[in-house]
């Protein structure tokens, strides 16, 4: 703790004690909450919420029931923060509703993001709980139109409300990447931008940082990778100028994701050694700590594949050669099926490791032998995964066109696991080109097939998407 920190937290502590041998409940419980907010700034969120919960006895028990507006709120922030979300909920919901009860519209816009944010990251936390997306719709929809009303009709002189309405589009537009609506997440984010411009707002803001955090993470998704490192270092420099750890180690976790994803792996475990070190520096980050040791354990693995890549590659050269000698000879099918197998084992691997030129590569030359073969079954295996390819570099024209053709292929040889795993590829490309009609009918379609053929996993995962 840094020597200014700990006169800061004495000197509230001082004036709350005051305050309780005076009996003045009200002075009491606003130290309380001080205390509590310096701890929670220092990322001591356990110890942040011992003041906080002494602020809401308090107020309850001796105040009027607006009183209770900003310890709701503190403890609602301090679960989320904890991920505590049932706890987090109980008391946003009691801060919407004293903030309704009491029409302050700036409560109202508070209470209302953080609800939204908490759901959001509840469904990020679940496998696809469409409860919870609802709600962060709704609530962070009502936080933007109540930031826009208060930005225009500010409730006095010294509130602008312009912040509040540029973490409004952030949080839209964080939402809508997670739900890989990218270019919804563009839109709102970039307006973000704008409006910071527009406004004049400081560079070193860190409204701005979490802009530039989210489209680091929207251009990643893009694969536009140098857009990507733009933005993330951006997000980095002005944590790190204006003192937000938390936000510094979260923009080293990006950049260490942005470096994995393009399998640059030592610059990946530094920029994941940096956020680690960042986070052990914060007291009650061990979510956060958790979740960079794993990520640093995953990059670990993909080296291993990436080694076990290089040696099959060497295995696919050994046998390409071996063919050539065995060409029109009884052993030229042998080395063609060899090759199969291995280019089918390479696919694999470089999907694990998300390296999709690699896998599109080995995916053209298994079409190759598979036309080789003249196994139509072979055939369309390839075609599938040649669609998958060009769908995570996100050539979607490409890739409906080579799902196209496996569903084809699957359909002439009366293939019902390939045609249904074919309609659902299908089904997600027209989803990702905003073609709900089209990919509902296709994940039906693959539901239908899946159904007949009776594979319950499959028909799952068309339900899922349906």
């Amino acid at each position: 703790m840094a020597r200014g920190e700990d006169l800061q937290t004495n000197t509230a502590k001082r004036a709350y004690r005051k305050a309780r041998e005076e009996g003045n409940r009200q002075e009491e419980a606003r130290w309380a909450n001080v205390i509590g907010d310096i701890l929670k700034n220092r990322g001591e969120y356990v110890e942040a919420l011992k003041w906080f919960r002494i602020d809401y006895d308090v107020s309850n028990k001796y105040l009027p029931e607006k009183q209770l507006l900003p310890t709701c709120q503190s403890l609602g922030e301090v679960y989320l923060r904890l991920e505590r979300y049932k706890e987090a909920l109980i008391y946003q919901k009691k801060h919407l509703e004293l903030a309704k009860d009491a029409n302050d519209l700036v409560e109202q816009q508070r209470a209302s993001t953080q609800l939204g944010r908490t759901y959001h990251e509840m469904f990020l936390k679940s496998d696809g709980d469409h409860y919870s997306v609802q709600n962060a719709k709704k609530y962070f929809k009502s936080a933007m139109k109540l930031a826009w009303t208060l930005k225009e009709n500010p409730p006095n002189n010294n509130s602008s409300f312009l912040k509040e309405y540029i973490d409004a589009h952030n949080n839209i537009g964080m939402l809508e990447m997670d739900l890989d609506n990218l270019c919804e997440a563009l839109k709102f984010l970039t307006k973000g931008l704008e409006i910071c411009d527009e406004e004049e707002v400081i560079e070193d803001d860190d409204g701005r940082s979490r802009l530039h955090h989210n489209l680091g993470n929207v251009f990643m998704e893009l694969r536009r990778w140098d857009k990507a490192r733009e933005h993330i270092e951006k997000d980095i420099m002005i944590c790190k100028r204006i003192g937000h750890c938390q936000g510094e180690a979260k923009g080293y976790i990006n950049l260490g994701e942005l470096h994995y994803r393009v399998q640059r792996y030592d610059e990946a475990i530094l920029c994941y050694q940096k956020a680690f070190d960042l986070a052990k520096s914060m007291e009650d980050e061990d979510a956060l700590s958790a979740q960079i040791d794993q990520n640093i354990k995953t990059v670990r693995e993909a080296i291993d594949v990436m080694n076990e890549l290089k040696k099959e590659e060497q295995n696919l050269k050994k046998l390409q050669r071996n063919m050539f000698n065995a060409k029109e000879t009884p052993r030229e099918r042998k080395f063609l099926l060899l090759q199969n197998s291995c280019l089918d084992r390479l696919i694999e691997k470089s999907a694990m490791i998300f390296a999709w030129l690699k896998h599109r590569e080995f995916a053209k030359r298994k079409k190759r032998i598979a036309s080789e073969l003249c196994d139509k079954e072979k055939l369309s295996d390839a075609f599938l995964v040649v669609g998958e390819s060009y769908q995570k570099l996100r050539d979607f024209s490409k890739a409906i066109k080579w799902y196209k053709r496996s569903w084809e292929g699957y359909k002439a040889i009366k293939n019902l696991e390939g045609q249904a795993l074919a309609k659902i590829n299908i089904g997600d490309i027209l989803d990702c080109n905003g073609d709900w009609t089209g990919a509902l009918e296709a994940f039906k379609e693959g539901y239908r097939i899946a159904a007949e053929a009776k594979l319950p996993s499959i028909q799952l995962s068309a339900l899922e998407n349906m």
